[in-house]
């Protein structure tokens, strides 16, 4: 596809996921599909066949126009592949893509979030403002108690083996008198029409918050549910950018410059963004559970069933005209924008290694972490590799590779892993570690082994060889110093 080209008006931080979604239609990056039957998986096996000709990376934004699920034709939107595209990423942050590699564009994105840090290595924050209901569209229908019915709205089974319809993209709002505020992504599963399971996995801030109050004797908790939230507040949800104790929404309006609008929930004392496109009130029994899932998770496997999980009692709704939905197709796309987390982990290790340049994790392909340095001693790049394997959960498989590989181009990371990389000298591993809680390879859930891959230039301090052999590329720009930008000038046009 190629690269975006419309006027700057377009481009983010966006203050509603209309604004964003509006951005998307004007960049003809989303393709509209009439009407998908996902009572017979449609809608799912469509998503395959998108990942299958583009890539994770590559693909539109999709939106089922009119969906089937539950037995009943329904109006959507029902959109999917919201924050797939590596573009996505720049115009979300307030950058206008460059139209050249996409890997670049995120890169802009990356120094967008790298600048809204403190020199403590801490997000900025601007405190939210309380607006009046009235002003606030999340407010424009109201369903309160008896009238709550969550099976008149689009919520889909992704697969014939899920549990049942889930909420999958739904930012779950707690609040403790200890911690403050938390705002996290968890799946939902929609139990019937005024109930809801939720799944925070164990030691998770929403786990953790509700473990508290039931320690202090509380029966139950109040609880929000916002879908359809703007690109920002989601990113910051779905991702562990803050600590616990810090407030997402407070470092959502440190990255959008402007303190983010809240309203007050019609049933309990949550205050939520008032932008978004629904709102599910509730409150969470603290000593009861019921089973939940399965769901099919991030890692392409189906997730099992919880015996006990948490679950909410739908207090009351409240939504925009004609809501937007947004369903994670979990497994298959990109589930949010990922520059706040992967610049949350590169400030965080640059402050503990002094020769740590980056790191990044792909999303589509769970479990890798590709990491670059600048290596001056022997084992350096074991040393940091064991660090960030032992510290982040997703880094299952963690390469460590010298600063003249990109380490967001697919490509350029296998050559280099097959180039430099001697298995039986430069490889160690990590028999337990804690790990992500969907990895179906796991025998004890919540920890797993971890391997760390040095694929840097051996010296011969490290059992490489005494002269390492120069890339062919690098004569080339030796030779040809702007031999890039030449061709960039002459040619990017038909590229």
């Amino acid at each position: 596809m190629s690269a975006l080209t419309k006027k700057k008006k377009y481009v983010g931080p966006y203050a509603s996921l209309r604004e964003y979604l509006e951005a998307l239609e004007k960049f003809g990056r989303v393709l509209h599909i009439n009407e998908v039957d996902q009572d017979q998986y449609e809608a799912t096996g469509f998503m395959y066949r998108l990942m299958e000709k583009y890539s994770a990376v590559e693909a539109p934004v999709v939106s089922f126009d009119r969906i089937k699920t539950q037995g009943q034709w329904m109006q959507g939107p029902v959109l999917g592949n919201l924050y797939g595209h590596w573009e996505f990423e720049a115009l979300a942050m307030g950058i206008e893509p460059t139209g050249n590699l996409p890997q670049e564009n995120y890169k802009l994105a990356l120094d967008k979030v790298a600048s809204l840090a403190t020199d403590k290595g801490t997000w900025r924050a601007i405190k939210p403002v309380t607006i009046a209901n009235s002003r606030a569209p999340s407010k424009d229908i109201k369903y309160l108690g008896k009238d709550v019915d969550l099976l008149q709205f689009p919520f889909i089974k992704t697969n014939p083996a899920d549990g049942g319809c889930y909420i999958n993209t739904g930012n779950v709002i707690l609040t403790d008198e200890k911690y403050g505020r938390n705002v996290g992504t968890y799946r939902c599963q929609v139990k019937d029409s005024s109930k809801i399971s939720i799944n925070p996995e164990k030691n998770q801030h929403g786990w953790n918050f509700l473990m508290e109050m039931r320690k202090r004797g509380e029966k139950s908790a109040p609880a929000a549910i916002v879908l359809g939230s703007d690109p920002v507040v989601f990113a910051l949800s779905s991702s562990k950018v803050s600590a616990m104790g810090e407030d997402e929404l407070e470092i959502a309006g440190g990255f959008l410059g402007k303190p983010l609008e809240v309203v007050k929930c019609e049933t309990n004392s949550i205050l939520v963004p008032a932008n978004v496109e629904m709102i599910i009130e509730g409150e969470i029994p603290l000593n009861r559970m019921e089973p939940e899932g399965p769901f099919g998770e991030m890692y392409g496997y189906m997730g099992a069933q919880k015996s006990e999980n948490f679950f909410m009692d739908v207090t009351a709704i409240t939504h925009r005209e004609n809501p937007l939905f947004v369903n994670q197709f979990s497994g298959i796309t990109r589930g949010f924008l990922t520059s706040p987390i992967e610049t949350a982990a590169n400030l965080k290790f640059k402050q503990q290694f002094e020769n740590f340049l980056g790191l990044h994790y792909p999303l589509e392909t769970p479990g890798f972490c590709f990491v670059n340095i600048n290596k001056n001693k022997a084992r350096e790049a074991v040393e940091i590799g064991r660090a960030i394997s032992k510290s982040l959960k997703i880094a299952k498989i963690t390469v460590v590779f010298d600063a003249d590989v990109d380490i967001h181009n697919t490509k350029e990371v296998m050559h280099a892993l097959g180039s430099r990389w001697q298995p039986h000298d430069s490889t160690e591993i990590l028999k337990k570690a804690p790990g992500m809680g969907g990895d179906p390879s796991a025998i004890e859930h919540g920890f797993g082994s971890r391997i760390i891959i040095d694929a840097t230039r051996q010296t011969a301090a490290e059992g490489g060889p005494k002269e390492y052999a120069k890339m062919n590329r690098q004569y080339l720009e030796e030779g040809v110093p702007r031999i890039f930008e030449r061709i960039d000038k002459k040619y990017g046009h038909l590229l």
